[in-house]
């Protein structure tokens, strides 16, 4: 009877050690488990080929999961944040977007990606008296005159273009650089490829005065020429 009782007891006991090293052993499985699966994280890639300088859509996109290790850190992790923006380069399929291959505000981009569809960037030559002593900055905005000389000797100025943005302003001269007089040697303006043809033109023939506009007035006034023909007729206008 004591015999019986003592293998109970010790059967009880195997019993109680086995179930212990049953959950020790499944909790360090689990803990292996957890420590062998490679953390994911999704990012932005091509569905296919995008070419350079097309503005990106959702259909060009997907999202995709890979290991964090190989997730580059310049890559875009949501689809919203990359649709409207302008690609600087070609992008393959599957290959993870990166913003320095996105251009998406354009205030901080190159040049060619702030021109609006449809129009373009043209420079003229300026100078102190030209461009209002230098008191401008790229956004303003100006009313271009041009002054002609015509085959028959009579000079003629015309109030030619209006509310004409200025993009950029420069470069500097070295020796205004030096003085610091903040002069631009050269203006670059928007404007469409009829005002660009008009503007060429104008800088090949004639000279240039620029007047500056309140940002607020974009009215375009109806001016006629002024020149050795109506001289007698505007001495005040």
């Amino acid at each position: 009877m004591k015999t019986k009782k003592r293998v109970g007891i010790i059967t009880a006991i195997l019993a109680l050690v086995t179930t212990g090293l049953v959950y020790v052993y499944l909790n360090q499985a689990t803990a292996a488990s957890k420590a062998n699966q490679t953390e994911m994280e999704n990012v932005v890639v091509a569905i296919s080929e995008i070419p350079a300088h097309v503005k990106v859509t959702t259909e060009m996109l997907e999202l995709k999961e890979i290991p964090i290790d190989a997730a580059h850190q310049d890559a875009f992790t949501s689809i919203d944040a990359v649709v409207g923006g302008t690609t600087t380069t070609v992008l393959i399929a599957g290959e993870q977007v990166l913003s320095d291959r996105i251009v998406l505000d354009a205030k901080d981009s190159p040049l060619a990606y702030r021109i609006p569809e449809n129009m373009r960037a043209i420079t003229v030559p300026t100078s102190e008296i030209g461009s209002i002593g230098g008191y401008i900055v790229a956004g303003d905005k100006l009313d271009i005159l041009v002054s002609y000389t015509p085959a028959d000797g009579k000079q003629v100025v015309l109030t030619q273009f209006q509310n004409i943005e200025i993009l950029e302003k420069g470069p500097y001269s070295a020796v205004a650089e030096e003085r610091q007089t903040g002069v631009p040697t050269s203006l670059t303006l928007l404007v469409t490829p009829a005002q660009a043809e008009v503007m060429a033109y104008a800088t090949l023939t004639g000279t240039f005065h620029f007047t500056l506009r309140n940002p607020v007035d974009t009215v375009k006034q109806d001016v006629p020429s002024y020149g050795a023909d109506n001289f007698e007729s505007w001495k005040e206008r």
